[in-house]
């Protein structure tokens, strides 16, 4: 009997931990691809937008009092460019040439510094395989650094193993960026970005907005919630059910059942479904069928077209989300039906030691990745943990209901 649940309390630790690692490590990765999924991106195949374009649209739109302007941000990535330091060390590396805000662009966090402002003309943000590979420190801000023969400065290192440098273009250069990102407020992105690109005389490119995408990837990070919130559903109506022979306690049980049904639904927090991606009619299947089919088709020709280190970026982040958050899914399912809570200590103990379990894990991630866990991690789990000492507790009633019902049949006959 001792082997016996010794091996289950091991069984239901192992799968509690794995579960719990497993989704902080999904959360860390989904953080990074939902941070590429803020803004609407434009791509130029051939030809593109200058700083100078964008920078006489601009003033040309606030004369004309144009409000809802989005924020723009140009860029273009140019591939194994030599960098030279101080003392003459060379490495070839990527150089990012933005006109804008360098953050929205990129998710890698800040280590030190920051990104060069747009009227920076000298500074720049290297990562930190650059600055290890040119100094072989991280210690590095205001160096300086040639770039094609231009000296620049460094103003800021960011977390990246590959060696990669961030600076800005001339406000009045002529060069064609092929690259921008869009951030609007509101719905809508999509269409606003192509009536933006033909109201400001700028050429038609292919524009990706990852609003939907980001949604169904926010519904598969919290399927391991998801799983344990079926389970929880499923046993309140499973219980319910048992309970049609006995009316008095069916009317206390329903409102027990109501409860639990309001603060799941406030431990959940499902992220909402955009609003310009809703139909006029729930029916209307087709719709429904050819939105997700052209917000597929679009992604796969944006790929096509040629990935960038933000694309990169981003489908890594987006496989490597959704991979750990079914692993950690199916880890969640078994340590569910491993618990057992059969007293107030034990619940009290294993919500805490969860709590804690998850808080260690997550202190890493979190202060490496600049990232916020949601309360669906912290709560979910716990209340799961507390459903199941309430059905036990409630099992215990019926139960004694049911034999001392019995005792007093036997007695009147």
């Amino acid at each position: 009997m001792k082997i016996e649940r010794f091996a289950h309390y091991r069984a239901l630790t192992i799968s509690a931990l794995l579960a719990a690692v497993l989704w902080c490590f999904a959360c860390s990765f989904y953080s990074t691809a939902i941070g590429h999924c803020t803004s609407v991106s434009i791509k130029w195949e051939k030809g593109g937008v200058s700083p100078s374009e964008l920078i006489r649209q601009q003033t040309y739109a606030r004369q004309d009092g144009a409000g809802n302007q989005p924020e723009a941000t140009l860029w273009e990535t140019y591939p194994e460019q030599e960098i030279m330091a101080s003392d003459k060390k060379k490495i070839k590396a990527d150089i990012v040439a933005a006109f804008g805000d360098c953050g929205d662009i990129v998710s890698s966090m800040l280590t030190a510094g920051a990104y060069p402002a747009r009227s920076d003309e000298s500074g720049c943000a290297v990562s930190t395989g650059l600055a290890f590979s040119l100094w072989g420190s991280t210690n590095v801000i205001g160096m300086p650094v040639k770039v094609e023969g231009k000296q620049f400065y460094v103003r800021g290192i960011f977390e990246e193993e590959e060696p990669r440098l961030f600076l800005q273009a001339q406000a009045d250069s002529e060069k064609l960026l092929s690259n921008m990102q869009l951030t609007f407020t509101g719905p809508g992105a999509g269409e606003r970005a192509s009536q933006y690109l033909s109201s400001a005389g700028f050429p038609a490119g292919r524009i990706l907005d990852l609003t939907l995408f980001a949604w169904v990837l926010g519904m598969i990070f919290r399927l391991p919630a998801v799983i344990l919130a079926i389970g929880i559903l499923g046993r309140v109506i499973g219980h319910g059910k048992r309970l049609c022979r006995y009316p008095l306690l069916l009317a206390v049980y329903l409102l027990i059942a109501f409860g639990i049904c309001a603060v799941l639904w406030f431990c959940i927090e499902l992220p909402e479904f955009p609003s310009e991606f809703i139909p006029t009619m729930w029916s209307d299947f087709e719709f429904c069928g050819n939105l997700f089919k052209e917000q597929g088709i679009n992604m796969v020709s944006w790929i096509a077209a040629g990935p960038v280190f933000r694309d990169m970026e981003l489908w890594i982040s987006s496989f490597m989300a959704v991979l750990l958050s079914v692993c950690a899914s199916a880890f969640t399912a078994a340590a569910a039906m491993l618990v057992s809570i059969r007293s107030y200590k034990r619940m009290i103990f294993y919500c805490a030691a969860y709590t804690l379990t998850l808080c260690l894990i997550s202190f890493k991630i979190a202060s490496a990745h600049n990232m916020t866990f949601c309360k669906t991690m912290y709560l979910l789990p716990c209340l799961w943990i507390c459903v199941d000492f309430l059905f036990y507790c409630l099992k215990e009633t019926l139960a004694a209901d049911a034999r001392e019902g019995r005792i007093l049949d036997e007695e009147k006959t």
